[in-house]
């Protein structure tokens, strides 16, 4: 099953299900429409901690996470993404990831930190819960020796959660500010094309060697990717 029910989310589901251990780790769509439906619905997954992703201009945007009642220590690494910038000619989603890895190493190890030292469920959220859960997801289980095909997998499952009421709303919203939306505007927004994170890691081995080197240089060590193996792996 590619999503969970959870009213107020479209993107809320189980990391890799079968190689990650079951309800060790989840990610989603922002938190901020939840209501009681979606809060008693969270609190059944008895999460310890929720990682946000999300920039201040985010909240701004959408809100806050509305998590009242529910039992988890709530973190934010913020990591400004595409941002507001929808310039055509510079919308591409492989230089998107490229500049997050390239300038929120310190994030994306503080969210990676989180998981693994996590006292039981984690979750990994950002607005869409698509690029910037999505590296921290692909990084967290490349460093645990999940297999490639399976991490593409696992990424691409957002397309198809995104597209409709999630996809409409965002794309309504963009169209009354007078913003075109052109195909590539489409994919930074609402797609999680296999193609894109498989050259990201290609780009990230490239330019590191490998993503054990790349961990390393943002300080996610092998004792960090000790407790991540032993918390997330089955057995």
């Amino acid at each position: 099953m590619s999503r969970l029910d959870v009213p107020g989310t479209f993107n809320f589901r189980e990391v890799a299900p079968g190689r990650v251990q079951a309800g060790s780790l989840f990610r989603s769509d922002a938190l901020d429409r939840l209501g009681e439906p979606g809060r008693r619905a969270v609190v059944q997954l008895d999460l310890r901690v929720i990682i946000d992703l999300r920039s201040d201009l985010d909240l701004q945007l959408g809100g806050r996470d509305d998590l009242d009642g529910i039992d988890a220590e709530y973190v934010r690494h913020p990591i400004l993404s595409a941002g507001m910038n929808l310039d055509p000619e510079s919308l591409d989603l492989r230089r998107i990831y490229r500049g997050i890895l390239t300038d929120h190493g310190d994030e994306l190890a503080l969210a990676m930190h989180a998981v693994a030292q996590a006292t039981g469920p984690a979750l990994v959220h950002c607005t869409a819960g698509k690029d910037r859960t999505g590296l921290v997801v692909a990084l967290t289980l490349d460093a645990v020796g999940v297999d490639r095909e399976t991490i593409l997998e696992d990424y691409a499952l957002t397309t198809a959660n995104l597209a409709g009421a999630w996809s409409d709303g965002i794309f309504a919203k963009l169209r009354g500010y007078g913003v075109e939306v052109t195909d590539p505007l489409t994919e930074v927004m609402a797609k999680a094309p296999p193609a894109v994170l498989r050259d990201t890691f290609a780009w990230l081995e490239s330019a590191h060697g490998d993503v054990r080197s790349y961990l390393a240089s943002i300080g996610v060590d092998d004792v960090a990717i000790e407790a991540l193996r032993r918390k997330l792996l089955v057995s």
